[in-house]
């Protein structure tokens, strides 16, 4: 429970840096179209444990979701002034070499993804997987 509080306390922190902290890495240099404003995020692999999700919601705040299986899925509506779509997770009690995917759709389209094994201590975490919309 303490190792679960720990990383919710950290997610939570990692989703105000997201929030606030924005990289130009995923700016359009034309800005000729604007990103759409629908964003999902999802979470697949074949690891089984306890789960933990934190992601930036339709009005830039932080939400905590506790997936009971994957994949798990999360579709947001962006509202205007939020420009960063941002998911950190991590499960916890799984088989080391397992993997997590997290990924981040904008309109449909892929535009982001990380993948984690899990380690020797049962643990796999993404942290900062962020887009930074259009």
């Amino acid at each position: 429970m303490k190792t679960m509080n720990a990383l919710q306390t950290l997610f939570t922190v990692l989703i105000l840096t997201l929030t606030t902290a924005c990289s130009d890495d995923d700016k359009d240099t034309n800005n000729s179209v604007p990103d759409s404003r629908n964003v999902k995020y999802e979470i697949t692999g074949n690891a089984t444990g306890t789960y933990d999700a934190t992601y930036i919601t339709g009005s830039n705040t932080g939400a905590n979701a506790i997936p009971t299986s994957l994949p798990w899925t999360k579709e947001i509506v962006a509202q205007a002034g939020n420009f960063v779509a941002g998911l950190n997770c991590s499960v916890t009690g799984a088989t080391p070499g397992k993997t997590i995917t997290a990924k981040i759709y904008v309109g449909g389209v892929l535009k982001k993804e990380q993948t984690e094994t899990v380690q020797a201590n049962g643990i796999a975490i993404i942290v900062g997987l962020q887009y930074v919309l259009k």
